[in-house]
């Protein structure tokens, strides 16, 4: 369940949002007198997701939900479409990054046609994702939510730093349909939220380069009849959803949030709150590699 709180906060936040929401960068301070400090980066080098896109002023549908899980959990967020603030500096201020971000993010993109184009906003340095991986193993905490997989790919079957940090690689997905989330570990803190055999619509990423012996599963996605309408799920239950410990630091990927009304529904949003505490290192990690117990 999601913390009941005031509803008055998130409402004031909105109205914040459509003030400051032409800037890349919007920031929320939280009234907890240690409150956990978010950054969150939509970034598109690549192809840029409705659920993230800002358009005539007003944030995205994500900047919304999230200004209200962390209103709701008195976190402290602040939600950017500039890459450049991943650095040893900017980093440092914060507990918890959170990237739904595609393409190679030392490119700014926002030329040319089609939907890979990207969305021209500024780009990371050519030092960011070692300082990103350099602050995760120093204690910070990093959550990657849908497309994060699909950021910074390598050539062929190269594993790219960023690939090997956040477990997988993203590939390819079919058509969306209702998936069944299939929960590996109930007693995660993290999962405590999650129904076992949730039934949701969505878009379901499939993987390569996935550090199996590394990865903490924490959800699967059984496709259930889809195994029979299409052939690219004709296959097992496999992760979406999985952590690792990476240093003193934590990591954690979430493979669900293609779609608005996924980020809307009550436990997604109980389910993202949690993964942000634990990310902030509150709890044990309970991060041990099991996937040769838990996957078909």
């Amino acid at each position: 369940m999601i913390h009941a709180q005031s509803r008055i906060r998130p409402l004031l936040l909105a109205l914040a949002f459509l003030l400051l929401a032409a800037t890349p960068t919007l920031a929320f301070e939280s009234e907890a007198d240690d409150p956990v400090r978010v950054l969150f980066l939509s970034k598109s080098s690549g192809f840029q997701h409705s659920a993230i896109k800002r358009t005539d002023g007003h944030p995205s549908h994500v900047d919304t939900v999230l200004a209200q899980v962390a209103a709701e959990r008195g976190f402290e967020i602040t939600s950017t479409k500039d890459a450049g603030l991943i650095n040893a500096t900017q980093l440092a201020n914060f507990d918890v990054v959170i990237f739904y971000t595609t393409g190679d993010l030392t490119q700014r993109g926002g030329t040319g046609e089609g939907f890979f184009r990207g969305d021209g906003n500024p780009p990371m340095s050519a030092d960011g994702v070692s300082d990103l991986i350099a602050w995760i193993e120093a204690g910070g905490g990093f959550v990657g939510f849908h497309p994060a997989t699909d950021t910074f790919h390598g050539e062929a079957d190269e594993i790219t730093p960023y690939i090997g940090m956040i477990g997988g690689e993203f590939t390819h997905h079919g058509a969306q349909f209702p998936g069944i989330v299939r929960v590996a570990n109930a007693h995660h803190p993290t999962m405590k939220s999650v129904e076992d055999g949730w039934k949701i619509m969505d878009e379901w990423y499939l993987f390569k380069n996935v550090a199996e012996g590394k990865l903490h599963v924490l959800a699967l996605m059984d496709p259930g009849e889809e195994q029979a309408k299409q052939e690219v799920y004709d296959i097992a239950p496999y992760p979406i959803a999985w952590c690792r410990e990476l240093g003193a630091g934590r990591v954690l990927y979430n493979a669900m949030g293609h779609r608005e009304d996924v980020w809307d529904h009550e436990m997604f949003q109980a389910w993202v709150g949690d993964t942000i505490e634990w990310a902030a290192g509150q709890g044990e990690a309970a991060a041990a590699p099991n996937w040769g117990d838990v996957v078909p």
